[in-house]
């Protein structure tokens, strides 16, 4: 297969190699390349030194990005990262090797890679270095470890993680005797940083993550031990769109709101999506319908965006019908599109309006202003200012 190498990396292997030093494009981008898809990124390694390779590109602009693991990023139209050929030392704590010393050899650099579709290297003429065929299990839309599975994970166990995402995302299933390893070792995701694992796991959510979902929920239970991997909750989400946060709602929906939002900042999701599914989750308890008053109350609540995010939901989850959700956020968008007042914000009266007819003290207002928006909500008062002054002045506080 000719691969196309973007002009900008082929010129850094270009240069490397007038230098005398060997060099090639690896891992991801060349994985990505001979599955036909664009690469985001293109990586390089090569036999020259750090310093060596800042020497090469003496007229470019240099970053010592990671010197001490033999990483420079040379700028060359957009950030490229180059690194030294290496070899690893021993693994202390399941994630970083003590120390790393630099080799000339492309062989030692291949072989300390996690999978088989990740340790191939192309050449600035278009060979591609495969030494644990990586392209068969391309072919076969495997994921495997390159060497001993077990002790691909005792390194680095945040690998487990990375063969499930890349499972997923790639719809590849996970050879067996890797299969066999994650399950055996995947006590070994307590030594990594919540950070990591959420980064992992919710680009595994963006794929086709259902079976495994169901068949590594062993693994996922160690890191989310309140999800619902039942034979409905995975089927749903098999059937929704590609969207993290609605998946990991579902994934949550067993659970109440105040345990969800726990485990959540306890794995430090960010705040966004603590927002997202703890609404989502507290929008459970609601007797939603499509009338017009209480989807009103809906966008009060939630805002009108959140309004739709929840009718998603429920239609994903089945507590909606597809009729029923498209009549709720039809009827979001006709509200909103006529400015229709839902919020105290678009109330025609406010708190000094309230507080200049001297009916109630001044720590009744706010419950003034929302009794008065209630009755508009429900469509028993005009939100003008002399219909919604003289409910007041009727009214008993």
């Amino acid at each position: 297969m000719n691969i196309p190498i973007p002009e900008n990396v082929m010129q850094a292997l270009e240069i490397l190699g007038k230098n005398g030093y060997s060099a090639y494009a690896v891992g991801g981008c060349v994985r990505d390349s001979l599955l036909g898809n664009k690469p985001d990124d293109w990586d390089i390694c090569t036999s020259a030194l750090p310093e060596q390779t800042a020497e090469c590109f003496a007229d470019y602009r240099v970053i010592p990005t990671g010197v001490k693991h033999g990483t420079i990023t040379v700028i060359i139209e957009k950030p490229l990262e180059i690194t030294t050929f290496r070899i690893d030392g021993d693994y202390l704590d399941n994630r970083r090797p003590s120390e790393v010393s630099f080799t000339r050899r492309l062989e030692d650099d291949l072989c300390r890679r996690d999978f088989t579709v990740n340790a191939m290297a192309l050449s600035a003429n278009g060979e591609i270095t495969d030494l644990y065929g990586g392209q068969e299990d391309l072919e076969a839309k495997l994921i495997r470890c390159v060497g001993c599975a077990e002790t691909r994970f005792d390194e680095d166990a945040l690998r487990i993680m990375r063969a499930l995402r890349f499972a997923s995302v790639l719809g590849f299933e996970i050879e067996r005797e890797t299969a066999d390893a994650i399950r055996k070792k995947r006590q070994l995701l307590a030594n990594i940083a919540a950070e990591r694992i959420v980064k992992e796991f919710t680009k595994l959510l963006r794929g086709n993550c259902a079976d495994i979902l169901s068949g590594y929920r062993e693994v996922i239970k160690m890191f989310l031990p309140i999800a619902d991997f039942s034979a409905d909750t995975v089927r749903l989400i098999a059937a929704s769109p590609a969207d993290p946060l609605l998946r990991l709602a579902i994934l949550l929906s067993k659970s109440s709101a105040e345990d969800a939002e726990k485990m959540l900042r306890k794995l430090k999701y960010d705040n966004c999506t603590l927002k997202y599914v703890t609404l989502i989750l507290e929008s459970a308890e609601l007797n939603l319908t499509d009338s017009r008053p209480q989807v009103k109350r809906l966008i009060n609540k939630f805002g009108e965006k959140d309004a739709k995010l929840i009718a998603d939901y429920h239609l994903y989850t089945g507590r909606f019908s597809a009729d029923l959700h498209r009549s709720i956020v039809d009827t979001i968008d006709d509200i909103t599109a006529k400015g229709e007042c839902c919020t105290l914000s678009k109330l025609a009266v406010n708190g000094s309006d309230i507080a200049s007819l001297g009916i109630c003290p001044q720590n009744k207002i706010g419950k003034v202003l929302f009794s008065l928006l209630e009755k508009v909500m429900d469509g028993e008062c005009k939100n003008e200012k002399n219909a919604l002054v003289q409910l007041a002045r009727n009214s008993k506080y």
